[in-house]
Parts: C-alpha cells; sequence; structure tokens
C-alpha cells in the first residue's frame, strides 16, 4: 500500500497486512464504539434538505428534488 505521510511530502510503503493491523490497533487504543446504523447520512440529508428548501428565491420548487439526496 503507497500512501502520502502525515507530515511533509513523504511518501509511506506498507503491507496492507501491516496497515490494517496500525488502524485496529488505532481504534481499539481510544475507546472507539461501533454504530448501528450511519447517523452522518440522515444528519447530511437533513441538512442539505433545509438548505434548499430555505432558497427559494435561488431555487424554483419544481426544481428542489434535483439537490436533494434520497
Amino acid at each position: 500500500m503507497i500512501s502520502q505521510a502525515d507530515k511533509g511530502t513523504s511518501i509511506v510503503i506498507l503491507y496492507q497486512d501491516t496497515c490494517k493491523q496500525k488502524v485496529e490497533e488505532f481504534i481499539s487504543n481510544n475507546n472507539f464504539t461501533v454504530a448501528n446504523s450511519d447517523n452522518t447520512k440522515k444528519k447530511l440529508q437533513n441538512i442539505t434538505r433545509s438548505t434548499v428548501n430555505k432558497c427559494q428565491k435561488l431555487i424554483h420548487k419544481n426544481n428542489r428534488w434535483k439537490y436533494m439526496s434520497s
């Protein structure tokens, strides 16, 4: 696996197994919890819908569906 380093303009080359192990260690060492669903998707949809609905002068009501995420 080839990736850009966190700092600088360097690249990092890792075996995929090593990368997966580092991610799992990071998750377990930082007390992350697994969510049952993707709450960000619904929240983003609500924010988008609200914003589009507030833009009545910019977006005609017949075209609002084009900007909604289903």
